[in-house]
Parts: structure tokens; sequence; C-alpha cells
């Protein structure tokens, strides 16, 4: 990984790296698996490293709006992806995401269930600190 200053310079290209994935310059993940390149317009996936509170606000935006989903034999709740990006950036850039946690505040993540309303909420986020 690149330093502080130097992400702040370039935004993204930062080096970060998951698996098969990578930080491009904008600070947008990419898929180099399949060796077919990068989109340079494709601007779907930001980096949790380099963008980490686009990145957490992005995934509590979701988490708010979800209440399930399904896609290529994945499916989850709103509350997952919050747990999921939360965990990710947290591992990905702790110092900023922290920071971003605070920012953000309390996310309110849907959950499906059984009821009339066919999800419930459930708090997140709600421990404040000091960034």
């Amino acid at each position: 990984m690149t330093n502080d200053k130097e992400m702040v310079d370039r935004l993204g290209d930062c080096g970060y790296e998951d698996g098969d994935w990578r930080c491009r310059e904008g600070g947008y993940l990419w898929y180099a698996g399949d060796g077919e390149g990068f989109d340079p317009t494709d601007c779907s996936y930001l980096c949790p490293h380099c963008r980490t509170h686009d990145y957490l606000e992005a995934a509590k935006d979701e988490a708010e709006s979800c209440s399930h989903y399904s896609n290529n034999g994945s499916s989850g709740t709103g509350l997952d992806i919050w747990k999921a990006a939360e965990s990710k950036a947290v591992e990905a850039n702790r110092p900023e995401a922290i920071k971003a946690l605070v920012m953000l505040g309390p996310v309110s993540a849907l959950e499906g269930d059984d009821s009339s309303e066919g999800y419930s909420v459930v708090m997140c986020n709600t421990q404040q600190m000091k960034p």
C-alpha cells in the first residue's frame, strides 16, 4: 500500500488488493481475475481503502433501502450488506473507517422478515467514538 499522502495526491491506484479485485486510478475496484482488463469508465465498486468514507456511505444507503437481495447465487439483507461493508472497511483502513463511522452515525439496516411490512429495522453503528 502507498502512504496516505500519496493517496490524497492521486486518489486511487492505492495498491489495495482483495483476492482478484484491485484498486485503479480514481479509487474504484476492478476485477483482475479474468485477464480481460478493466473499463476505466466503470465506477461500480468503490475502494474501501482509499475511498473509505464513500464506500461506507454507499453501503449505508444500500443497507437502509434493501430488505432482501439475491444475485448470482448470493443473497442477503440490508443488515448483511452493512455488516460486510463495515468489516471490510475496518480491515482495509481502520483509522479512516473509524472516522467515517463517526461521521455517518447510526445505520437503520433492513432485514427481511415475515411481518406485515416484510422487514424489520436493525440499528447498527450506534456506538459513537471520537475519531
